[in-house]
């Protein structure tokens, strides 16, 4: 053990690693080892080791598993389609797995990581920020591309300065951090790469709430700034709070005149409607009594006028039934008339029919006698 790592580990022992880094697979290629360090977060390093053999198994290459979706990703892992529910526990990895595809295309425009070992130095640069991988996975796959010595890594320089580890620029000249980081030393690159992610980081750090504040001399100095900057923000508040204040009170105090000179002129207004609506309603009133009146009188003229047409209608009535009755006895008088005429009629006709008959006797019996005649002559002449 080298003094700069004895030093590092008595200055981060109290920093606490929410999760280890794995133990190196013998022959696995540095995205794959990528990957492991990325699955132990979800589950065990020989579960891990087994899905990156599913996905291996389910696809010919990665870039193909980093355009998949989560679901089909897990499925794959999982061995088969299975149901949302069998496969959700098994999203967070899968999801962690794509993502972490995604960020080594984006830094290397490739699918694979063991270019790496041709320049770890200038490699060491590129993957500066890996937040995906994280800082200490990523000095792993670094390191085990230089042969088990960790490069220089911008993130761990930067903090190797910061807690006064070594001077600023005191690293400029050197060729790998194996001083600090000896090869198989997980445990100090652990709790490094836990501060850098969390906490030191390089545009805004949030020294305040590292562990190492009171032992970082940028951190304690920052901290200090810090609280001057929240005791400025927390006068400013209180100032603006005041002037808040006084604006709400003078805001309240104008609310409540307007309120006031609103209220009188409601006021103002509420009676005017009110003198309004009391004429409104005599002149309604006296409206409503013309109107009564005159449907009264309008109804008493009907009344006279129905009963004068009732009276009317009744000497009518009358003079027709008066009427029907001097015709129907004008009508029985000449049927007694046209009676009579008939009865004499049909006297007339038998009077006629006996004389017709008398003469016609008469006739005959003139005729009779002629014959009577003419046979006594005739009788008397066959005498002669």
């Amino acid at each position: 053990m080298s003094k700069k790592n004895e030093q590092l580990q008595k200055l981060f022992k109290k920093v606490t690693v929410r999760v280890s880094l794995p133990k190196v697979v013998e022959g696995m290629p540095l995205l794959e080892q990528g990957m492991l360090a990325v699955l132990v977060r979800h589950m065990p390093q020989e579960k891990a080791e087994s899905f990156i053999a599913a996905l291996k198994k389910a696809y010919p290459e990665w870039n193909e598993v980093r355009v998949c979706q989560t679901e089909e990703i897990a499925a794959a892992i999982r061995g088969g389609k299975a149901s949302r529910d069998k496969l959700s526990p098994l999203f967070p990895p899968a999801r962690d797995a794509r993502e972490y595809l995604q960020e080594v295309f984006q830094k290397t425009h490739g699918m694979e990581l063991d270019s790496l070992r041709d320049d770890p130095a200038g490699n060491a640069k590129a993957l500066a920020q890996m937040p995906v991988l994280g800082t200490a996975a990523t000095a792993q796959v670094l390191a085990l591309a230089n042969g088990g010595k960790l490069p220089i890594h911008p993130p761990l320089v930067r903090l190797l300065e910061r807690t006064g580890v070594v001077a600023k620029g005191g690293l400029k000249k050197a060729k790998d951090l194996g001083e600090f980081f000896p090869e198989g030393d997980n445990s100090t690159l652990e709790r490094v790469g836990e501060v850098v992610d969390r906490w030191c980081h390089q545009k805004q750090p949030i020294c305040q709430e590292c562990v190492l504040v009171e032992d970082c001399p940028f951190g304690k100095k920052a901290f200090q700034e810090w609280k001057v900057q929240q005791a400025r923000a927390a006068a400013q508040r209180e100032r603006e709070e005041a002037r808040r204040a006084v604006l709400e009170k003078k805001e309240q105090e104008r609310l409540a005149k307007e309120a006031a000179r609103l209220a009188k002129k409601n006021e103002i207004i509420r009676q005017k409607q009110e003198r309004e609506t009391a004429r409104k309603a005599a002149i309604d009133a006296k409206k409503k009594a013309v109107e009564a009146e005159k449907q009264k009188k309008l109804a008493e003229a009907a009344k006279l006028k129905l009963e004068a047409q009732k009276a009317k209608e009744k000497a009518a009535l009358a003079k027709q039934k008066a009427a029907e009755a001097a015709k129907k006895k004008a009508e029985a008088e000449a049927a007694k008339k046209e009676a009579a005429k008939k009865e004499a009629l049909k006297k007339e006709a038998a009077r006629k029919e006996a004389a017709k008959k008398e003469a016609a006797k008469k006739e005959a019996a003139k005729k009779e006698a002629a014959r009577k005649k003419a046979e006594a002559a005739k009788k008397a002449a066959k005498k002669k």
